[in-house]
């Protein structure tokens, strides 16, 4: 089956105050046949990699931060909730996509969806053995991770990510580099595991 992967690249800056880090945001949407056709995107092939944002030096051993990872949590439900969407439910193998791909752009200090060596959104949570028909991926940094949230919340293709009922698992990663907070949100309709029927 043909899987399209979409992205919507969106960066947001603001003043960032004296020792705030300056916000920076990717959006990705990856669906089996229903593109979104509200999103400025570009179609991207499994396999081929998307060029980064905001390339600096590589920083050695970033610090994760589960505390924020909860917080982004329940700031992505409490959202949702007021929306009337149902709350997201963190999965262990969501989580663990999203932690891989946080330490790679804190280790290249810099935004992307997909790096060189890494295979696109939709392998990498299919290989971390998740049963999905869609899914979708905001990443960010920010001072904090409210702060963070609040500048995805602002941008309508990270909001709609956020908010969109169709989807029913997360997987949150939040680490700390160089005085940043780097977000990873991956988000998908996890599917039912299938029951084996047995023959009789």
């Amino acid at each position: 089956m043909p899987w399209a992967l979409l992205l919507s690249l969106a960066m947001l800056t603001g003043d960032p105050g004296p020792s705030a880090a300056q916000p920076a945001l990717l959006s990705a949407v990856a669906q089996h046949k229903q593109p979104t056709p509200k999103l400025i995107s570009a179609s991207i092939h499994p396999g081929k990699p998307t060029p980064g944002l905001l390339g600096a030096p590589a920083m050695p051993s970033p610090t994760e931060d589960r505390d924020a990872e909860n917080e982004l949590l329940q700031l992505a439900n409490e959202s949702r909730r007021q929306a009337g969407a149902p709350p997201l439910r963190m999965e262990k193998n969501l989580t663990e996509a999203a932690r891989a791909h946080a330490r790679m752009m804190v280790e290249r200090q810099q935004l992307s969806h997909q790096f060189d060596s890494e295979p696109g959104l939709l392998e990498r949570l299919l290989d971390a053995g998740l049963r999905l028909d869609r899914a979708a991926e905001n990443v960010a940094f920010n001072s904090s991770a409210e702060k963070a949230n609040r500048a995805l919340m602002l941008s309508a293709p990270h909001r709609q990510n956020l908010l969109n009922p169709q989807y029913n698992a997360t997987g949150v990663a939040a680490f700390w580099s160089n005085g940043r907070l780097y977000v990873v949100e991956d988000f998908a309709h996890k599917l039912p595991a299938l029951i084996p029927v047995s023959a009789k």
